[in-house]
């Protein structure tokens, strides 16, 4: 059963901790979570990230405070998409890239032209979703979407350095995520039949099970240490709680294969069934929403609804 001491924890932090525990761990209601959401332009985090736009309605160029890492991030938070100052900023930013006349080019479905050599293949997921969930033209959507669907490479996953060396073979899994996280919203969104992304999601999901989201394929050894650390924001990284809460909302989640990673989560939990957040990412950031090193409500709300979709006791 959830912990009522953890459960009533999570209910003192910011609102979009609030409500998404009472839709994901609870299960409750629309009606009930729904005013809760609505408090986040108002207070916390997402006020405070709307308190951090420039003059000019934007956010600062800099590291983590650019744009692109904030809209992600009031995604994250369940920021309402029709905050007239958010989506006139997410419109602004989406515009040179939704009206760039190479995403018609038909040679893009073939090979690399010269949209990906300035536009980095994370970054057009990354558009997909700001733009799937802040409202953007729906054509121009759709055809970011087809090009990330053609790029699929055979192993399952993708790579943002096929673009730079064509001859890459095997799928990275920052770049499959940044992916899979815009095309599965803007399937949700109608932008892309439902059906045609469910093919493609499994075939992601057999690239990243294979190597039990963290693990070399070949040697069983961890692919990078960077994946096991309990990071949040993540921004374009990877980490297997980021893996695990995708996963958590497809079939894929009963897969025996997750034994492993879902072993190492429960090894992170402390004395109090809390998770910790460690290990910031470098780089300038808007504000610290938690304590490093110290308990997390956002790893602790991941963790336990991923393991409530696996039906775990917890």
């Amino acid at each position: 059963m959830l912990d009522n001491e953890v459960l009533q924890w999570l209910f003192e932090g910011d609102p979009a901790i609030r409500w998404q525990a009472m839709r994901d761990l609870q299960d409750r209601p629309e009606g009930e979570w729904a005013p809760v959401r609505a408090l986040i332009p108002e207070e916390g985090w997402g006020a405070r990230l709307v308190a951090a736009m420039t003059p000019e309605g934007s956010w600062p160029e800099v590291d983590w405070c650019r744009p692109v890492w904030t809209l992600t991030t009031l995604i994250d938070l369940g920021f309402p998409a029709g905050h007239p100052a958010v989506s006139r900023a997410a419109h602004a930013y989406l515009a040179p890239r939704l009206n760039d006349p190479r995403i018609w080019d038909e040679v893009v479905l073939f090979k690399r032209t010269s949209l990906f050599r300035d536009v980095d293949l994370c970054h057009v997921g990354f558009d997909l979703r700001i733009g799937a969930y802040f409202g953007g033209d729906p054509a121009a959507l759709k055809r970011l979407g087809e090009i990330l669907l053609d790029l699929q490479m055979p192993d399952g996953g993708w790579n943002c350095r096929s673009q730079r060396l064509p001859k890459t073979r095997h799928s990275s899994f920052h770049t499959t995520f940044n992916v899979l996280e815009g095309l599965s919203l803007a399937a949700k969104m109608g932008i892309l039949g439902a059906k045609t992304f469910r093919e493609v999601e499994e075939r992601a999901m057999e690239f990243v099970l294979q190597h039990v989201l963290y693990r070399s394929d070949r040697t069983g050894e961890i692919i990078k240490e960077s994946f096991t650390r309990l990071t949040y924001p993540w921004y374009y990284h990877y980490t297997i709680l980021r893996g695990l809460d995708y996963l958590r909302r497809t079939p894929e989640i009963f897969d025996p294969r997750l034994a492993d990673p879902m072993a190492w989560l429960e090894s992170r939990r402390g004395p109090e069934g809390r998770w910790p957040v460690e290990k910031p990412i470098s780089g300038k950031v808007p504000f610290a929403m938690e304590r490093m090193n110290g308990d997390s409500r956002w790893n602790t709300l991941r963790a336990l609804r991923v393991m409530k979709g696996r039906q775990s006791v917890m």
